[in-house]
């Protein structure tokens, strides 16, 4: 039996939702200065579509029933995602990501230390991202987390930076002025037209081949400012295997967060 979807428009025609499984799902719209629409589905149920300014919200509904098959099984895919990583409460046993792989959070209060200041180490140890502490709010231990996966982050993207120009020979004629790694909520990467790329500080997060993925992706846009098809032909050409790194960064990206 086929599943029923509805695409709804609201009177005044301002904004979409899709009804599907009796459940109503507001879609997220932003416009951009692009040329192409694209359609996001953030777990969990979430729906966003990005699209170029002129673009009526009539036609954008139908561009939605045009992908509602895609829409519908992409949901059904994210039904069971694990939302414990949306609700952080930095305590022992939480799950966080390095490299692709799962870390067990683990904090070992340090009373030795019993001064006004608080002190805390971070490494890695076996399983266990493990942090020495004399202060376990769970505030402190999110900042000082977002402070090492940002150092860590910016170390790899150093070297993969190194191992990419040494591999793929072109990676060396695309030249952005300055690279930052600074803390971004939505993407992962971005480019501007004075040629400044900046990177999401929890690249580190990511797998080796998906942070490959998100420095080619950027550095691409220095000959493309779009995503048209000359720009995906030259992600291809630096990363021939791009679009595992892509679907494999979508799937997950819920995962890697702070």
């Amino acid at each position: 039996m086929k599943e029923k979807y509805e695409i709804l428009l609201d009177k005044k025609n301002n904004s979409i939702s899709f009804l599907y499984k009796e459940e109503n799902i507001d879609v997220n719209v932003v416009y951009r200065k692009r040329k192409n629409i694209s359609i996001r589905i953030i777990p969990r149920n979430k729906i966003e579509i990005i699209s170029p300014r002129s673009v009526s919200i009539s036609f954008l509904k139908k561009v939605l029933e045009e992908k509602s098959s895609w829409i519908m099984k992409t949901l059904d895919k994210f039904e069971n995602v694990d939302e414990s990583f949306k609700y952080r409460k930095y305590i022992n046993g939480e799950i966080f990501y390095y490299l692709g792989k799962e870390y067990k959070l683990k904090i070992i209060e340090d009373k030795n230390i019993q001064n006004n200041k608080s002190y805390c180490y971070i490494n890695m140890e076996d399983e266990n991202l493990t942090i020495t502490t004399n202060n376990n709010e769970a505030e402190y231990i999110k900042n000082e987390l977002k402070k090492w996966y940002k150092i860590e982050s910016e170390k790899i993207v150093i070297k993969r930076l190194e191992v990419l120009k040494k591999e793929r020979p072109i990676m060396n004629e695309l030249e952005p002025n300055i690279i930052k790694i600074k803390e971004q909520k939505k993407r992962w990467g971005s480019c501007t037209s004075k040629k400044t790329i900046y990177i999401n500080s929890r690249i580190s997060m990511a797998r080796i081949d998906v942070i490959d993925y998100i420095l080619v992706h950027e550095f691409s846009h220095l000959v493309h400012m779009n995503h048209s098809k000359d720009f995906y032909n030259l992600v291809g050409e630096i990363l021939p295997d791009f679009r595992k790194s892509e679907k494999w960064l979508k799937e997950n990206s819920y995962k890697l967060i702070l």
